[in-house]
C-alpha cells in the first residue's frame, strides 16, 4: 500500500505523513506493544527457568537473538521515544523526574516487599531467623529498591537447586540501565538550561550522534571481537527511540515502510549476521510504525491500562516458584500457568499501585517547585522574616 498522505490543500500537493503528525495525544498502541513485549520476556525466560537447551528457544536458535532480548529492546525503543516526548512536552525538569520516579519505584517497592518478605521466606531452606538476619537478604532488598547502584539477584536459601541457581528475579537487571538513561536525558536538558532557545536543537544533534556511536560499538563488538557489553544494545535502542522523537518532523511514516521492514527482516533471517544488522537498523522505526499505523478496535486496549511493568517485574519470581513447586513441569505448562497468574498480579499492581502513584505526579512536582522556589528566595534574601514584618 502507498505511503500515508495528508489531504491535498487547495491548489497544493499532498505531502507524505511524518512521525510528528502521529506523535500527538494518546491514540496509539504503545500499551499493547509493551504488554506483548513483557509477555514475550516471560515466554523467553521459561526456557532458562526449566534449564532446557537453547534449541527450545526458536528465535535464539535461528536468529541469534532470543525472544526475551528482542522484547527488552522493544521496551527500550518505546521508553526512549516516550520519555523524550514527556520531557520536551512538559518542559519542566522537576515534573519530568517525578513522573519517572513514580512510574518506577512505588510498584517496585511493593513487589520487593511481597517477594522478599512473603514469598522468599516461604521458599527458603534456611531457618527464618537466619534468612532475615542474613546480610545477603538486606543487600538484595536495598540494592533492588534503589536500583541506581545496580541490583542483586539471589536470596539466601532460595532456588539454590534450580537450573538458574539462586536467581530470584533476573528481569531486574534492566532497571538500573533504564533509570540512568532517564537521568542522562535530564542532565542533557539541564546543561542547556541557560540556552533554552537551542536546547531541543542541541539534543536533536547529540542524540543521533550518540546513537551512531553506540551502533559502531555494537557492530565492532559483534563482528570484530572487540569489548562488548549487552547493555550497549539496550542503550542504543533507547537512544534510537529518543532520536526518532527529536527528529520526528523528518521521519516519514506509512504502511509501505512497515511492510518493507518486515519483509527485510524476514529475508535477513536466513543469515544471522545479516539479521543482526537489519535488526539494529529497523527495530526502532518498526516499533513506532506498529505503535501508530494500525488503527480501529486494536486501540481499545488502551482503556485496559498499562500492565506491562507489572508483568515484567513479577514474571520471573512467579516462574521460578512454579518450576520449584512442580518439578518436571513442561515448557507449555509453565507458560500456561505463569502467564495468567502474572497478568492477574500485574493488573492488581496497575489498579492499586501504579495508576494511583502516577496520579500524584503533578501535585508532587508542584509542591517540589514551590519548596525549591521558597528555599531559593530565602537564600537570596527575598523572603522577609516574621520579625522584619512585625510578626511574632
Amino acid at each position: 500500500m502507498a505511503e500515508s498522505l495528508e489531504p491535498r490543500p487547495p491548489g497544493g500537493q499532498r505531502r507524505k505523513m511524518r512521525l510528528s503528525d502521529y506523535a500527538v495525544g494518546r491514540d496509539n498502541n504503545f500499551n499493547l506493544i509493551r504488554f506483548l513485549a513483557a509477555l514475550s520476556v516471560l515466554f523467553g525466560h521459561s526456557v532458562g527457568v526449566l534449564g532446557l537447551p537453547s534449541s527450545y528457544e526458536f528465535f535464539f536458535d535461528h536468529l541469534g537473538l532470543s525472544l526475551a532480548e528482542m522484547a527488552v529492546d522493544v521496551f527500550f525503543v518505546a521508553s526512549g521515544f516516550l520519555v523524550t516526548a514527556s520531557l520536551i512536552n512538559r518542559g519542566n525538569l522537576i515534573a519530568f523526574l517525578w513522573a519517572r520516579v513514580l512510574r518506577i519505584y512505588p510498584a517496585l517497592w511493593v513487589m520487593l516487599a511481597l517477594t522478599v518478605f512473603v514469598l522468599a521466606p516461604a521458599l527458603t531452606t534456611m531457618p527464618l531467623a537466619d534468612f532475615f538476619s542474613a546480610a545477603k537478604t538486606w543487600e538484595y532488598f536495598v540494592k533492588c529498591a534503589t536500583i541506581l547502584g545496580g541490583v542483586r539477584y539471589s536470596l539466601p536459601g532460595v532456588f539454590e537447586t534450580m537450573p538458574l541457581r539462586g536467581e530470584f528475579n533476573g528481569s531486574l537487571w534492566t532497571l538500573p540501565i533504564e533509570f540512568r538513561l532517564y537521568l542522562y536525558l535530564a542532565a542533557g536538558w539541564f546543561v542547556f538550561a541557560l540556552t533554552p532557545a537551542i536546547r531541543v536543537r542541541a539534543l536533536s544533534v547529540l542524540a543521533p550522534v550518540a546513537t551512531a556511536a553506540f551502533l559502531g560499538l555494537i557492530l565492532e563488538g559483534r563482528f570484530f571481537a572487540a569489548a562488548f557489553n549487552a547493555a550497549d544494545i539496550r542503550i542504543f535502542m533507547f537512544l534510537a527511540g529518543s532520536s526518532l522523537y527529536l527528529l520526528r518532523d523528518h521521519v516519514p511514516m506509512g504502511r509501505g515502510f512497515l511492510f518493507a521492514a518486515l519483509a527485510c527482516l524476514a529475508l535477513a533471517s536466513f543469515n544471522k549476521p545479516a539479521f543482526f544488522v537489519a535488526y539494529l537498523l529497523l527495530l526502532a522505526p518498526l516499533v513506532l510504525h506498529l505503535a501508530y499505523i494500525p488503527k480501529g478496535r486494536i486501540l481499545a486496549f488502551n482503556g485496559w491500562g498499562d500492565f506491562s511493568y507489572g508483568v515484567y517485574i513479577y514474571a520471573f519470581p512467579i516462574q521460578q516458584t512454579l518450576a520449584f513447586l512442580f518439578p518436571g513441569l513442561r515448557l507449555v505448562a509453565l507458560i500456561a500457568l505463569a502467564a495468567p497468574i502474572t497478568i492477574g498480579v500485574a493488573a492488581l499492581s496497575w489498579v492499586l499501585i501504579e495508576k494511583r502513584a502516577l496520579a500524584l505526579k503533578d501535585g508532587a512536582a508542584a509542591a517540589t517547585s514551590r519548596a525549591f522556589n521558597l528555599s531559593l528566595a530565602k537564600f537570596a534574601g527575598g523572603v522577609p522574616s516574621p520579625r522584619s514584618r512585625g510578626e511574632g
